[in-house]
């Protein structure tokens, strides 16, 4: 478990290929441990979500699917719902809108089988609640450039994070902001997007960072608007 969570740091602080070793080294060990369902995790919770950040969303998938495989048997509904999103990351990355509204189904239905306050489940999934699988909907929805559906599953996500979760709620305010952007609400999406780097600029996260310069990226279009300029000088300040 500490491996892994030093692949997430690595992540975090922009360093791709620290994580990978670290990713690989969990997984070696989980599989020696003959720790299968854990090694699923390793697979869908943090080697597929490494590919989508370096831009390889077939891999996604077929890291979600082994893991599903792997596990079979071997895991709680809330454990299979990860693995599920997981999977509907990739096919959404891929434009693959009835794939991925099938798997996505999968996961809604599975977390709706787990047990309440985590149950039984082991304490590296417990924290895979209904908001944390509303993200990963909202990215999925995001990606499909279904907007409406995105900002809804994005504000669900926020409404179940508590004010000291800065990181992961600046992100969650970017994804919202991604999302009405594709609606074309671009005022307000930089409205949105500001308080997601007011929030952001209390922390250190390249991913956060990565999520806002693909924010201005989806504002660029819009230029011209006295907003989106006020943004991205905001954005270039905080950078510098």
């Amino acid at each position: 478990r500490l491996t892994e969570l030093g692949g997430y740091m690595a992540v975090d602080t922009g360093q791709p290929g620290l994580a990978q070793r670290y990713y690989i080294q969990a997984l070696r060990l989980a599989q020696a441990a003959g720790d299968r369902a854990y090694g699923g995790y390793v697979l869908a919770a943090s080697m597929s979500h490494l590919a989508a950040q370096l831009g390889n969303p077939r891999e996604i998938a077929q890291l979600a699917r082994a893991a599903q495989e792997g596990a079979r048997g071997q895991v709680t509904p809330r454990a299979q719902a990860m693995f599920h999103a997981a999977e509907a990351r990739g096919h959404a990355l891929l434009g693959d809108a009835r794939t991925c509204q099938v798997v996505m189904g999968r996961a809604v239905a599975a977390l709706e089988q787990a047990e309440p306050e985590t149950g039984d489940d082991p304490e590296w999934i417990a924290h895979f609640d209904h908001g944390y699988l509303a993200d990963e909907l909202a990215h999925c929805h995001r990606d499909l450039g279904q907007a409406a559906e995105a900002a809804r599953r994005a504000k669900e996500a926020l409404a179940a994070l508590p004010e000291t979760r800065a990181r992961r709620r600046g992100i969650g305010l970017v994804l919202l902001a991604s999302a009405q952007v594709q609606q074309r609400e671009v005022e307000r999406a930089c409205h949105t997007g500001t308080r997601a780097m007011e929030l952001l600029g209390t922390v250190r996260s390249s991913r956060g960072a990565e999520y806002l310069d693909d924010l201005q990226q989806r504002l660029a279009p819009y230029g011209q608007e006295p907003a989106v300029r006020e943004f991205g000088e905001r954005l270039e300040l905080q950078a510098a």
